[in-house]
């Protein structure tokens, strides 16, 4: 699991270095977690394990990566800024729909 931590870090570092936004790395954060659910869940209900084995390498969501470390405290912490996050993400999806025009 130490893998996908340093894969999803590294990627959410060029992302901040790239864009120097702090709304892109909220944006990318929650683009990895919704594809990583929609792979879990065609994973589940529609692939067949055998012809897309290599599926099983990603992890289930984002949560999922920071549960795999079972620090406790720590855990909490990093579950509660994953949290932050996403109300972040749903104040920015509210904003950009109230200024758009219909």
């Amino acid at each position: 699991m130490t893998i996908q931590l340093i894969i999803f870090l590294v990627a959410l570092c060029a992302v901040i270095f790239f864009f120097k936004n702090f709304n892109a790395s909220i944006y990318f954060i929650v683009i990895v977690d919704i594809f990583l659910r929609i792979v879990t869940y065609l994973k589940l209900n529609y692939l067949r394990n055998d012809a897309f084995s290599f599926l099983g390498l990603f992890p289930d969501d984002i949560p999922a990566i920071i549960d795999s470390f079972e620090l406790g405290v720590f855990n909490e912490i990093l579950m509660f800024i994953y949290l932050l996050v996403y109300i972040i993400f749903e104040i920015l999806i509210i904003r950009y729909f109230v200024k758009r025009k219909f």
